[in-house]
């Protein structure tokens, strides 16, 4: 085992060991019966607002027919609402009811206060230290999905 893989996992052990922490208490979103893809699709909806039917399963990288059907439970549960444009009669735009944005703001919410109550611990410096850490991973990963997309596209 070389001295990176070590390290990777002492440092998932360490996560690990931050489970206790989080809250106890079962998610928002869990009392509404959604699935985790479910989840995922009013979060993406939540940061980036009206989209058509079409953007919306390119960017989730399934069919319009899948993202169809998937749009269908979501809102007949009354958390997504799709409607024809007015500009052109042929697109349909999805977003989230009412219902769909208080879900969540109070699942963002809860995930932001459980972040909060475990970071607390850090001093300024420490916190400096991870954000330092958190946007060299992020910027090499993004440098690694340039490289496979050379496009400049996503992949999935």
């Amino acid at each position: 085992m070389s001295s990176g893989d070590a390290a990777l996992d002492l440092v998932e052990g360490h996560l690990r060991a931050l489970a206790p922490f989080r809250q106890s208490n079962p998610p928002a979103w869990a009392q509404h019966d959604l699935n985790f893809g479910q989840l995922r699709v009013l979060l993406m909806l939540g940061r980036s607002g009206s989209m058509s039917v079409g953007q919306f399963a390119s960017s989730v990288g399934v069919t319009p027919a899948t993202a169809s059907e998937l749009l269908d439970r979501l809102e007949r549960r009354g958390l997504v609402r799709r409607f024809h444009r007015t500009d052109d009669r042929r697109v349909v735009d999805c977003d989230l009811t009412e219902q769909g944005t208080q879900l969540v703001a109070q699942v963002t919410g809860a995930r932001r206060q459980a972040m909060r109550r475990i970071l607390s611990v850090l001093t300024p410096d420490e916190l400096g230290q991870l954000d330092r850490l958190l946007v060299a991973i992020a910027a090499r990963l993004d440098a690694v999905q340039t490289d496979l997309d050379p496009a400049g596209g996503s992949n999935p």
